[in-house]
């Protein structure tokens, strides 16, 4: 397996980690081309644990960055990596490539509006001992993906590490009723966005890319 990107991911890249957090590390492989265009093609993911690791095959990614997969469109923007190749230098250069108003609307919208969701529907049992830093988690998400997505469709780019740390953990602990109504009022403002990016990704510039990769990972 070729990783050609790879890069400490979850809270340690937000600038969110206390002394209890995991170091979770995500990246970006190329399977050979010739296994590509076998019919039992490799798989598109690859799991690992101690460390937790996730890998997925780069015409995945490819796939899911242009759909605005906050976790996958995260990748490119990382302020440092812990492996780099040229393949995935290729990858970060285009990475203005993948983005497009509709899919950015879409992505981070449903995945915020579900989230909240399931924190109105099940966060009120959330609220002792261990459910409690749970529920504090999963708050500091949910505003973290409403900023990514912000900023997405003004600036065209992303902050991984988030701008003002302690007001994420002030939203992070306040009770269940009073987030939901602040993500609810944070969703409104969101659809009102005035977005600055075009109407669908760039798919020649990102095809032509990964048939580029594709040609220099044949058979390694």
């Amino acid at each position: 397996m070729k990783v050609v990107l790879e890069a400490i991911v979850g809270s340690h890249a937000y600038g969110l980690a206390t002394e209890n957090s995991d170091v979770d590390l995500k990246g970006i492989f190329v399977a050979p081309t010739i296994e590509i265009l076998k019919l039992n093609k490799p798989k598109e993911t690859i799991d690992k644990k101690s460390p937790d690791v996730c890998y997925h095959e780069v015409e995945k990614v490819m796939r899911l960055a242009s759909k605005a997969n906050p976790s996958i469109l995260e990748l490119f923007y990382m302020d440092e990596y812990t492996k780099l190749t040229d393949e995935g230098k290729m990858l970060i250069e285009i990475r203005d490539s993948f983005l497009s108003t509709a899919a950015v609307f879409n992505a981070y919208k449903g995945y915020v509006f579900s989230q909240v969701k399931k924190l109105n529907t099940h966060g009120h049992f959330l609220q002792v001992g261990r459910g409690e830093h749970r529920q504090s988690k999963h708050c500091r998400h949910i505003f973290r993906l409403l900023e990514q997505g912000r900023q997405l469709l003004t600036e065209g780019k992303m902050d991984v590490k988030v701008k003002d740390r302690d007001k994420i953990f002030e939203i992070g602990s306040l009770p269940v009723d009073k987030a939901v109504t602040l993500f609810e009022e944070e969703l409104k403002k969101f659809e009102g966005i005035e977005s600055t990016l075009p109407d669908k990704p760039n798919y020649d510039l990102i095809n032509k890319v990964l048939l580029e990769i594709r040609r220099l990972n044949y058979e390694s």
